[in-house]
């Protein structure tokens, strides 16, 4: 038996990149061989000193040595591996270990309609309204009743109907004289067109006249020619003795007559030009008394219509449909035009008017927007309104699309964008018609109006929180949900909604991107999504 066979394992050295020692082989070879040989006899006192009983038979004695050889074995192979155990403990291969990952929460890429907003502040107001007031002093003597009362806030009117009316006998007086002043011209008038029509009959008359005294001028010339060549060839033919001196003088008489009927057919001539003359004259005295009369007629009518206009000033109608929105007048006040403010607080105008009426069936909200949002607005497009208590709700609760259009208490269009900017405020005036909800403002309510100046109906959104900047470049985390990690992925950025973000490229639908805890994050990141729940806000 070879006990020294066996190696002493503190003898062993090794480093932690050594495997382990193996048991010697001849060590195993000299175990194995304990069935086969016989124990020797030489070694009595080995045997003695561990056996205190009598010596048994040959056959227990071998028997008996084969047990305690194997035993000493085993215990020597124990030895040995736990010798090497304790040498070497850094050799043993660790347990597995799961690495560190980092709790972030998550939300999903979805497709859905998104809107740029860009908004401002305005009030209410109808399209059409008016102020309504006296333009004369006076005691107020008359208000519209209205089931048995006097008119006051609320009460529907119609177009032309007299609502106030204040003391107007004076006035009347002055109209009435304007009235006489002016029925007065108009019978001069008469007269003065009557003397023109005489005065044109004058003058027809007395060119005819004139035109019948020609006649007979011409007619007398004609028998004065032939007269006087009568007298001519008689005179001859007395100078040759052909006949007496009274034919010679029958023939002069002749011509006398026929000179002196051509003398007064001119005077007749001359009567019937002057009776022209006359005649012109007396058309131009009329003319110049009708036109003195029409002056006198216009003089007239203008104190009659000053007379009208200052009786109009002495009350109010209604100038259309519509509802009384203010009323600050009553009955036996007395009204006067400096009460009327025209310049200052507005709400110090809307006081000082007697009433003032207002169309309910259009209103709209005149805002002004900084100049850098107002270049992007444009007529017709979408509108929505949020009163002022609702405002301050939502911003308290947090704004979204959703919220808004849920909140918006009417809607309507873009009417017109000015082209110019205050040079004071730097702002651009928008005025927004409203087209429905009208019923749910009122006018000279405090409003706030979101303007859609964008829109996409199915866009790619992520909350904003979801990106961050790398070399001022945005980017998400995407959540891989196989291997849980996220991976840094470059995006291009769309339009910004009140709460989402367009990405026009970069992320698919449905993937999930990290919206809190992306500061901690690097490209490959272990992560643990504690909640993915869609936000859904825009």
């Amino acid at each position: 038996m070879k006990h020294n066979s066996l190696q002493n394992p503190r003898a062993s050295k090794g480093s932690l990149s050594n495997p382990p020692q193996q048991i010697q082989p001849d060590t195993i070879q000299a175990i194995q061989q304990l069935d086969t040989q016989d124990l020797p006899d030489s070694n009595p006192e080995l045997v003695n000193s561990d056996i205190t009983t009598a010596k048994p038979p040959g056959k227990s004695k071998r028997r008996i040595w084969l047990y305690l050889v194997l035993g000493v074995g085993i215990l020597a192979l124990g030895g040995v591996l736990f010798r090497q155990l304790q040498n070497n403990p850094q050799e043993t291969p660790p347990p597995a270990v799961e690495p560190a990952r980092l709790s972030v929460r998550a939300t999903e890429v979805k497709i859905q309609p998104l809107q740029k907003f860009v908004f401002g502040d305005g009030f209410v107001a109808a399209v059409r309204g008016k102020h309504l007031t006296f333009e004369t002093s006076g005691t107020i003597t008359y208000i519209k009743k209205v089931n048995g009362r006097e008119l006051r806030e609320g009460d529907f009117v119609k177009a032309g109907e007299l609502l106030a009316k204040v003391d107007d006998r004076r006035l009347r007086a002055e109209l009435a004289q304007s009235q006489a002043q002016t029925a007065e011209a108009e019978t001069q008038r008469v007269a003065a067109q009557a003397g023109i029509s005489q005065a044109n009959a004058s003058i027809e008359q007395a060119k005819a006249d004139v035109i019948r005294e020609q006649a007979n001028l011409e007619a007398a010339q004609d028998a004065y020619r032939l007269a006087k060549s009568e007298l001519k060839r008689y005179e001859k033919l007395f100078a040759e003795g052909a006949i007496s001196t009274s034919d010679v003088d029958v023939r002069r008489n002749q011509a006398k007559e026929a000179s002196a009927q051509v003398k007064a057919a001119q005077a007749q001539i001359s009567a019937a030009q002057s009776q022209v003359k006359s005649s012109l004259s007396q058309l131009e005295s009329a003319k110049s008394q009708l036109q003195s009369t029409r002056a006198t007629i216009a003089s007239a009518r203008a104190g009659q219509n000053r007379s009208n206009v200052n009786l109009e000033d002495t009350v109010i109608q209604a100038p259309f449909n519509g509802i009384v929105a203010h009323m600050n007048i009553r009955e036996g006040d007395y009204w006067t035009t400096q009460r009327l403010q025209v310049t200052g607080d507005y709400q110090d105008v809307v006081d000082s008017v007697p009433m003032i009426l207002i169309d309910p069936k259009a209103y709209e909200v005149r805002l002004r927007l900084p100049a850098f949002d107002g270049t992007l607005v444009r007529p017709g497009q979408s509108a929505y309104v949020v009163l002022d208590k609702d405002m301050s709700a939502a911003s308290t609760a947090g704004m979204s699309q959703e919220t808004l259009l849920s909140l918006a208490r009417a809607k309507g269009r873009v009417f017109s964008v000015s082209p110019s900017v205050s040079p004071g405020e730097r702002a651009v005036q928008v005025t927004v018609r409203l087209n429905g909800g009208m019923k749910k403002v009122r006018d000279g309510e405090r409003v706030s109006v979101w303007l859609a100046v964008e829109n996409n109906p199915r866009a790619l959104s992520v909350p904003p929180d979801a990106i961050v900047y790398r070399d001022r470049k945005p980017h998400v985390f995407v959540v891989d949900k196989e291997k849980q990690i996220v991976k840094l992925r470059a995006v291009e950025e769309g339009i910004r909604g009140i709460s989402q973000q367009e990405i026009k490229s970069g992320v698919q639908p449905g993937e999930l991107v990290v919206t809190e805890g992306r500061n901690r994050l690097v490209d490959g990141t272990p992560v643990e999504v504690v909640n993915s729940g869609e936000m859904g806000k825009k």
